[in-house]
């Protein structure tokens, strides 16, 4: 009866061995993968957005009075600016350019 005991404790932690490597997730990189700058302290995102979980703070609202020449820049330059005193604790931001319309960008902090 001695070996039968072996045998079951044995394939019990081969069975535990299996059901612990199937739960570990691997990234794979993938041709969309990246890193963004950081500006004036903040993580910047244009066109993209985080892979890590965030908690959204607010949105910041540009206008094309407001913003300077219009240039990519000068639009950044300001958004990041306002982004900052509205939002003290934001980690980053995540831009929308709309062509002809108002620019945002919307605040966020990683969890």
């Amino acid at each position: 009866m001695k070996p039968n005991k072996i045998l079951i404790g044995a394939s019990l932690a081969m069975l535990i061995t299996c059901l612990v490597s199937f739960n570990v997730q691997n990234y794979t990189l993938k041709k969309s993968t990246g890193e963004v700058n950081q500006l004036q302290g903040l993580y910047i995102y244009v066109d993209s957005k985080p892979v890590l979980e965030y908690e959204y703070l607010g949105t910041v609202k540009g206008s094309g009075m407001s913003m300077g020449s219009g240039q990519y820049t000068d639009v950044r330059d300001n958004l990041i600016k306002r982004a900052k005193k509205e939002y003290p604790n934001g980690e980053a931001v995540i831009f929308s350019f709309i062509d002809g319309g108002t620019d945002r960008c919307d605040v966020i902090r990683f969890k």
